[in-house]
């Protein structure tokens, strides 16, 4: 092969990886869209995160997704029948939820994620990222040093000290972060926070569970049964 036949195939390789990537980026995009008419925002408010300053996008992730979990607590405690009285679920435990949604943080023991996995709204997977994408969004908020740091530097760091980091992000997929460079890394999150919200789309359209199944053995003694999850809510 001469070398202007290499050139010329290498040439080919780098415009088909090029349109490759772009698709990807498009799809992420795609889905985050979905995420802004759900949330009633402005469009390009999360489907434009390649545009954003690194911390920005991340601080973003978190400020929708805990909106999101809201939905998915409101959904769950609704969602199944058989409410007391002739009242409807969603009637009877509108008060809780909104004292959950309102109250509780996020993440971290008796959660908004402890909550939602206990309702079924949320996998560990979903619970990974979201706790994992809280870690590197509290770096961000709470030093203003790291406000003009590259995502990458921050995900290098975490990595040192969570080997599984990408995998938590990533929903199981293994990258070195400190190999890649910082806008693909960026990319990488916001499909990983695509991946959390097409598994929040799909719950608060299929019913199935809710607080009432959950209650209904505490009120006859007896122990609730928690062996259909993978583990126990994280501490």
């Amino acid at each position: 092969m001469s070398s202007e036949d290499s050139t010329g195939k290498d040439a080919g390789e780098l415009e088909e990886a090029k349109l490759s990537y772009e698709e990807f980026v498009a799809d992420i995009s795609k889905k985050l869209a979905v995420a802004e008419k759900r949330l009633d925002l402005p469009a390009g408010t999360l489907a434009e995160f390649y545009r954003e300053p690194d911390y920005i996008f991340v601080i973003k992730i978190i400020a929708a997704a805990e909106p999101i979990v809201n939905e998915l607590i409101e959904a769950g405690m609704s969602r199944s029948s058989g409410g007391l009285g002739g009242r409807s679920n969603k009637e009877m435990f509108a008060p809780i939820a909104a004292f959950a949604t309102d109250k509780l943080p996020l993440s971290g023991r008796a959660s908004k994620i402890e909550l939602a996995q206990r309702l079924e709204m949320i996998n560990d997977d979903d619970i990974d990222f979201l706790e994992t994408i809280a870690v590197i969004r509290n770096r961000y908020a709470h030093n203003i040093r790291n406000a003009s740091r590259p995502l990458v530097d921050l995900l290098k760091e975490a990595s040192s000290h969570n080997a599984k980091i990408s995998r938590k992000l990533l929903y199981g997929m293994d990258v070195t972060f400190s190999e890649l460079p910082n806008g693909f890394c960026k990319v990488l999150i916001g499909w990983g926070f695509s991946v959390f919200l097409e598994h929040a789309e799909e719950r608060l359209h299929v019913p199935s569970g809710g607080l009432f199944g959950l209650l209904a053995p505490l009120q006859s003694d007896e122990t609730v049964d928690y062996s259909a999850w993978k583990k126990e809510p994280k501490r």
